[in-house]
């Protein structure tokens, strides 16, 4: 379960574009093709660097977005499908697959500070087959902040979901998750990621932040 959880968490932190510079409300994602983000990856725990994955945008149309997610040599290459507003469905990589059904909920556009708004996934992974995990999750649009990561300082619009999973068989606890985007990098600049066992049982904690950003056409 920690497994399926933690493999989650890694393939959440790239995110829709603002429609402008500053705007209140965004009605749409802008991704596109060719679109480039380096991020670091580090233990919340012991505040390390674990590891650099670069992400590239492969496909962007009406039938969703394809990203490709590799290490910073090029190794350890997953194909990252999402829907159109660019929530995860899918993760395909040689060591594993990924699915969330109908899709994890990152976002629900339009998004303004203060939205709010529900979703329920199911997760499943070919590394534990025969689980699923279901989450009840909310989502709520905090505000607008500024956050500096190694890529800059930008003036990014605070995601937050939070929510309960349980597990086939006895695993059940509660997600935590917080994003920043900022609209000049079409991303999230930083991720934050905890889930918990239980009501306190800490297990993942993964902090993900921007490094670098080349746009697509």
């Amino acid at each position: 379960m920690r497994t399926l959880l933690a493999l989650l968490a890694c393939l959440l932190v790239a995110a829709p574009a603002l429609a402008q510079t500053g705007a209140v409300r965004i009605e749409s994602p802008g991704i596109r093709v060719g679109d480039t983000w380096i991020f670091n990856k580090i233990d919340g725990w012991k505040r390390t660097l674990e590891e650099v994955s670069v992400n590239v945008v492969k496909q962007s149309d009406r039938d969703g977005i394809v990203m490709e997610s590799s290490s910073l040599d090029g190794s350890s290459v997953a194909k990252i499908l999402r829907s159109t507003a660019f929530n995860l469905v899918r993760v395909e990589s040689p060591g594993f697959s990924q699915a969330a059904k109908p899709f994890y909920p990152n976002y629900s556009f339009p998004l303004y500070a203060g939205k709010t708004w529900k979703g329920r996934v199911v997760l499943s992974n070919s590394k534990q087959p025969g689980t699923e995990v279901t989450a009840e999750l909310q989502g709520r649009a905090v505000g607008w902040e500024m956050v500096t990561v190694p890529a800059g300082t930008f003036f990014a619009l605070k995601l937050s979901m939070e929510g309960t999973y349980f597990a086939t068989g006895l695993d059940r606890g509660t997600i935590a998750d917080t994003l920043w985007y900022a609209p000049e990098v079409r991303n999230a600049v930083r991720y934050e990621y905890i889930d918990f066992a239980g009501t306190s049982q800490r297990y993942n904690h993964e902090i993900h932040e921007l490094v670098r950003f080349w746009p697509g056409r």
